[in-house]
């Protein structure tokens, strides 16, 4: 009869010999689509208190006068002031002097690797407060100084009530501040019909906005997708290429021109911008700066900073909904 030999399994090497079997890469599928801090014009600021001013032309009128009439001179209206506070956004972090030694999978220097990852997460978050319902504060001793986001900047006839909304509002800026939070319709869910985009491009049109932009949530831009339109969901497939099935549109053309639809992961639910990029700016007072802080201890410590503001250069060119499905 044949010996039986007890061969070794790998599961018995699992307790001491096996080698493990780690990759030396960091999957992060985190989105990073900033577009608005990506998109906005970028400015300086001077103080916590950031200001500018904005003007309109007198509405147009039939202009016939008296041949030989006699001088009247007219008061003319004179530029306004809007402002708002810079807010600071920050990140901290520490990691221990042996962290920083140790043999690492994934990054060479768990420092440096937490510098990248907490300038991301800046970046974020500063997106989120831009487009969030954030009303100008100026801040106490115990509170933070609040930036005014988008949501506050386009107020009374720019936030316009969808077709079966009730009452909504978010009041003009006071002293130049928008300082007004949104106020949502007592139904929080109400249908988005293509005559409530077709409103919110009119009247940003109608008070000079040229809208290159709808940006809205993944769940509306479905809803705008759904739209009956004058367009075809059709595509030109060469021969022997397999056709497309077109689930979605990233363009919807009114009559004062074409307008990108765009999905933000940021935005509230139930959102809906039409905006007019140019017309915006983030300011900064402080740039995104690392510093050093005083070590104790046995530990290396940074702190990632940003003092910014958001400027609405003109705030009537832009137009919101709330409440929308």
């Amino acid at each position: 009869m044949a010996a039986t030999v007890a061969a070794t399994k790998a599961y018995d090497l699992s307790g001491g010999a096996l080698r493990e079997d780690l990759q030396d890469v960091i999957y992060d599928i985190s989105p990073m689509d900033t577009w608005c801090l990506t998109t906005f014009g970028r400015g300086t600021a001077k103080s916590t208190t950031h200001e500018w001013l904005t003007d309109s032309l007198a509405s147009a009128a039939a202009n016939q006068q008296i041949e030989g009439e006699a001088f009247t001179a007219v008061a003319r209206t004179l530029p306004s002031r809007l402002k708002n506070y810079c807010s600071i956004a920050r990140k901290d972090f520490e990691v221990s002097g042996t962290s920083r030694k140790v043999n690492n999978a994934g990054f060479a220097e768990i420092l440096a690797y937490h510098t990248v990852k907490a300038a991301k997460e800046l970046k974020r978050d500063i997106e989120t407060m831009i487009l969030s319902n954030s009303p100008a504060s100026a801040g106490t001793s115990v509170s933070p100084r609040i930036t005014a986001g988008i949501a506050n900047w386009t107020y009374t006839d720019n936030h316009i009530k969808l077709t079966a909304q009730g009452a909504v509002s978010t009041p003009a800026p006071a002293s130049g501040y928008a300082t007004g939070a949104v106020v949502n319709a007592a139904a929080s869910a109400t249908a988005f019909l293509a005559a409530n985009l077709n409103s919110m491009i009119q009247q940003a049109w109608s008070c000079g906005g040229e809208v290159d932009t709808i940006l809205t949530t993944a769940s509306v831009y479905q809803t705008i997708s759904a739209f009956t339109g004058i367009a075809t969901r059709f595509r030109d497939v060469g021969s022997r290429q397999q056709a497309q099935i077109i689930g979605a549109a990233d363009v919807y053309v009114s009559f004062a021109g074409s307008h990108n639809i765009r999905v933000s992961r940021y935005i509230p639910a139930g959102y809906v911008y039409a905006l007019d990029s140019s017309t915006w700016e983030v300011a900064y007072l402080r740039p995104f700066t690392t510093s050093e802080i005083a070590k104790i201890g046995d530990a290396d410590r940074r702190m990632i900073l940003a003092e910014w503001t958001l400027v609405a250069k003109s705030p009537t060119a832009n137009t919101k909904a709330t409440g929308a499905v």
